[in-house]
């Protein structure tokens, strides 16, 4: 899907908006390809009436009927792999760790999303759980390791060239044994060649979209 760039006055009131919401976290930098028209929504991901119009609208027709599924998956990979600290990078309206987290209500949920209205929803969500307003990489600059790092179509919308350190970041992320879970479009050419070394452990269907399981090592490094 082709993403259009948001004219240069919309882009500067969206994220003078971004800043002064509630949600929002000092600091927190929205980098320019975040800047777009996701999706045809006016201001991308960046004002109530957008991530409203996609909660609504846009993620019934992208998931096409499979939500219900990756979770499914999702709980039962964290169950065999006994997973206790789970995040979600990009978590959106926290629709998709809500599902998980209703089903392993002994496992502690987090959530983190660039979009301060989304964090906004997503809080409501998962009212268990710990949902911030922040970047990947800085996020995983802080040293903090989960058993399993959940990642929805995330790496499959940056462009080619960040694709690298956002992988790099979310490696961080995940402590030694744990696991990465990516949820991407078929059409999405991921992960590309030695992003996560030998490459997913297990894939599995999700109508228009694919899981990708990656393991942790226990030294490091994923396999």
């Amino acid at each position: 899907m082709r993403l259009q760039e948001m004219p240069k006055d919309v882009a500067e009131r969206t994220a003078l908006e971004a800043a002064r919401h509630p949600a929002a976290a000092p600091g927190v930098e929205l980098p320019a390809w975040y800047f777009r028209r996701w999706h045809f929504l006016p201001e991308g991901y960046l004002s109530r009436r957008s991530t409203a119009l996609y909660d609504r609208l846009i993620r019934p027709v992208y998931w096409f009927g499979s939500e219900g599924r990756a979770a499914r998956l999702l709980t039962a990979w964290l169950a065999r792999t006994r997973a206790q600290r789970v995040l979600e990078v990009g978590a959106g309206p926290g629709r998709l760790l809500a599902a998980v987290l209703k089903r392993l209500p002994g496992i502690e949920g987090h959530a983190i999303d660039l979009s301060p209205w989304f964090v906004e929803m997503a809080r409501r969500r998962l009212p268990g759980g710990t949902v911030e307003h922040a970047d990947l990489a800085g996020y995983a600059a802080r040293g903090e390791q989960f058993d399993a790092v959940i990642a929805t179509h995330v790496l499959g919308h940056l462009p080619r060239s960040e694709q690298p350190a956002a992988a790099a970041a979310l490696g961080q992320l995940v402590a030694p044994g744990g696991s990465l879970l990516l949820i991407e479009h078929r059409w999405h050419r991921l992960p590309p060649d030695g992003m996560f070394g030998q490459g997913p452990k297990a894939t599995r269907g999700l109508g228009f979209a694919r899981l990708l399981v990656f393991r942790q090592r226990e030294e490091g490094g994923h396999q």
